[in-house]
């Protein structure tokens, strides 16, 4: 083989070569035109449509942002509002609480002290009923065991002797 073949060999090989990377960089032109014409049309799209709702979203979060505000406030202040009302509530109940049981602890001192004077008058009662009822009694038996005596002597007395402890009641 001599140069010329080879030489003509490698020009053709090269030639083929170029060929071939101009056709490898049209299809890469066309594909990346393709492309390009793609992501314009998205873009467009997206300036028709999502840029309006962007720009409605903003709005509405400018408008909203101080309600929303004046929202968090007032629960703020109803939170700290709640949370006194309670401590006074708190507060109160344990002030009845504390009232009743010393009011209990009266009531259970007066009663306790009725019942006693109860139990003290019925004492008393039963000492002023009982008392003379006794003496009238043992007045009774002595009367009884002086007419016994004289009526029926000496002897009957004897037979008819009642020990002393029946004599009480």
């Amino acid at each position: 083989m001599n140069e010329t073949t080879l030489l003509t060999a490698f020009v053709a090989v090269t030639s083929v070569a170029v060929v071939l990377q101009t056709l490898i960089l049209l299809g890469m032109f066309v594909t990346t035109r393709k492309l390009s014409q793609r992501v314009e049309a998205l873009s467009t799209k997206i300036e028709e449509q999502a840029l309006p709702l962007i720009a409605t979203v903003r709005s509405l979060v400018d408008e909203s942002t101080p309600m929303i505000r004046t929202v968090v406030t007032n629960l703020t202040e109803t939170s700290s509002l709640v949370r006194s009302q309670a401590g006074e509530i708190n507060d109160t109940v344990t002030e009845i609480v504390g009232i009743a049981r010393t009011q209990a602890a009266k009531a259970d001192i007066l009663a306790t002290r009725t019942m006693q004077r109860v139990d003290l008058t019925a004492e008393a009662l039963q000492h002023t009923v009982t008392s003379p009822a006794r003496h009238f009694s043992a007045l009774m038996e002595g009367v009884a065991a002086g007419f016994g005596e004289f009526l029926a002597g000496r002897k009957a007395r004897r037979s008819k002797a009642v020990p002393s402890d029946e004599m009480f009641i």
